[in-house]
């Protein structure tokens, strides 16, 4: 879980990043990049949720072979 959590900080991050530097672009007028920042927001959340579930899923998938496996 802890490598699935550094993997959400780190898009997490870049989603902040990108949209704090498309902020301080539209300061200087062009307002056309806030609505890209959202996009860039947007974006980042769907795969963030993506990640997660994917991670989740393969999660339960080794556990229940480890399972299996310790069963015998």
């Amino acid at each position: 879980m802890y490598t699935e959590m550094q993997f959400v900080r780190a898009l997490v991050g870049y989603a902040l990043a990108r949209a704090g530097s498309q902020r301080a672009r539209a300061k200087d007028g062009r307002t056309e990049l806030g609505a890209s920042a959202l996009e860039w927001a947007i974006i980042s959340a769907i795969l963030v949720t993506a990640a997660l579930l994917i991670g989740g899923i393969v999660k339960g998938v080794i556990d229940k072979r480890s399972t299996e496996i310790n069963k015998g």
